[in-house]
């Protein structure tokens, strides 16, 4: 009877263990599905005939559709008509590549998404990640408007516009430097400002740009001497800002060059 109670006690040991692992499962897999629907970008998983046999809410989201409704659904389908062939073709070079390979494409609702994929090459099933790049679509061509407008109003202006890396070395110039230098700018970028100056002017003017980069601050209204092309001087009055890349290195100076030739007695700075 002793034998009996004690396998009796065992059994219902293994089995509440076997309810608690349950349990667990559950929970897990729970928690599994609130981060897949609820993750911040959209997954989906695609198999033959490019149907849907998976995908999260926040793709559902995406392409404005209830899951039900994509399921089994063709995701070419659901992308604009002058994007598919490019979607057909990413597909293909999925297979071809180990490492995972992107898009961009736009869905039948004007979204553009990046599609980020792998493969699985025993389910022959397409694992994609969508992110939403509309916001950064916005940036892109907000960013492109005003370098546009940038350079109208660079190419206008009367006064010569800029640009040295740490070194003094020209990066940029403006077409105003023509008018200023008769160099086109073709001819100046990757020289320096002291290449185009009588040699005691380069001189003077190379300790004050040192001191400039070493303070790393704004200057104004720095005067100096240069030669033009055709061997006649020009007196340039230079303003400039520091520059700094996105770790706050300084990587040289931002500014502009006026023409003070014909001022009444102009005053030299040292």
């Amino acid at each position: 009877m002793n034998d009996v109670n004690a396998h009796n006690q065992e059994l219902e040991r293994q089995n509440q263990q076997l309810l608690d692992a349950y349990a667990e499962l559950d929970r897990v897999l729970a928690q599994y599905a609130e981060l897949y629907d609820f993750a911040p970008v959209g997954y989906l998983t695609i198999g033959e005939g490019r149907r849907i046999v998976k995908v999260n809410l926040t793709c559902c989201t995406l392409l404005q559709r209830d899951r039900v409704v994509l399921l089994g659904k063709d995701f070419l389908e659901l992308v604009t008509k002058e994007d598919r062939p490019a979607l057909l073709d990413y597909l293909e070079r999925i297979f071809c590549c180990s490492d995972g390979v992107e898009c961009e494409v736009r869905l039948h609702n004007g979204t553009p998404v990046r599609l980020e994929s792998a493969v699985s090459q025993q389910q022959r099933e397409y694992r994609i990640v969508m992110l939403d790049v509309s916001r950064q679509k916005l940036v892109e061509g907000a960013l492109r408007e005003s370098e546009k407008r940038f350079k109208s109003l660079v190419e206008v202006t009367s006064d010569l516009v800029w640009e040295v890396d740490a070194k003094g070395v020209y990066t940029y110039v403006s077409p105003k430097v023509f008018d200023l230098l008769g160099y086109t700018p073709e001819e100046v970028v990757g020289k320096t400002p002291f290449d185009f100056m009588p040699r005691h002017e380069a001189d003077r003017l190379l300790m004050i740009f040192a001191e400039l980069t070493a303070r790393q601050e704004p200057f104004h209204n720095l005067e100096n001497v240069n030669v033009r092309k055709d061997g006649n001087e020009v007196l340039l009055e230079t303003s400039g800002v520091p520059i700094f890349d996105g770790n706050g290195v300084f990587c040289g100076f931002r500014g502009i060059d006026r023409d003070i030739t014909l001022r009444h007695s102009p005053k030299r700075q040292n």
